[in-house]
């Protein structure tokens, strides 16, 4: 009898150990890479406004004067385009987006930001349900080395968006095997922050335009 207990004991104290570590290995801090994929977003954005060529000023047209100047709350038609808000007093970054690591990946997304817009806006390319770029209608591409160019642009952002999902699990601490989650969590972001007509592909893998 006494046997049986003490192997019950031991029983239960194997189960309840094993659910604590299930516990601790399947959590997943959604809400918090959430708003950091909508902070990064909004940077590589803000990056990219910064990385675009100054226009040139129209043929006789004069300096403004210091009164005449735009103010800095104003958005630009750059920063319509983009998508990008003026940045307020209140809004803090989450200390991950000043990583050297993200910071590196944000400036080089932003340089191609624009280039990516176009696409999206023409409808050949879109955001897939793991946060990454697919090709959708190369038929609009008649030209073989604009093709080509396209495969290189997806190559490389999907590069950066990769990397990025490493970085943000050891920022936030979690385990590379929830990687997956974390590109669901960022697509969900990227299907807010598309423009009307993009192509989004929802998360039981249908495609729509926004």
């Amino acid at each position: 009898m006494k046997r049986s207990l003490h192997r019950l004991a031991a029983l239960a104290a194997a189960t309840v150990a094993t659910i604590a570590c299930v516990t601790i290995n399947v959590y997943f801090p959604e809400a918090a890479i959430k708003d950091l994929s909508q902070q990064i977003e909004e940077q590589v954005q803000k990056e990219a406004a910064k990385q675009a060529p100054a226009a040139e000023p129209a043929p006789g047209a004069t300096a403004p004067s210091p009164a005449e100047e735009p103010r800095g709350d104003r958005v630009g038609l750059l920063d319509l385009v983009l998508g990008v808000t003026p940045a307020r007093a209140e809004d803090v970054a989450a200390p991950e987006v000043s990583s050297p690591a993200i910071r590196k990946i944000i400036e080089s997304r932003a340089a191609r930001a624009a280039q990516i817009r176009q696409l999206k806006s023409q409808g050949v390319v879109g955001e897939n349900n793991r946060a990454l770029l697919e090709p959708r209608d190369l038929d609009r591409l008649t030209d073989l080395k604009a093709r080509a160019q396209l495969q290189q642009t997806i190559k490389a952002e999907n590069a950066d968006r990769e990397a990025l999902f490493r970085e943000i699990a050891a920022a936030k601490n979690v385990d590379l095997a929830q990687i997956p989650k974390i590109q669901e969590t960022y697509a969900a972001t990227l299907r807010e922050k598309a423009s009307a007509g993009d192509w989004i592909q929802l998360p039981d893998g249908t495609w729509r335009r926004k």
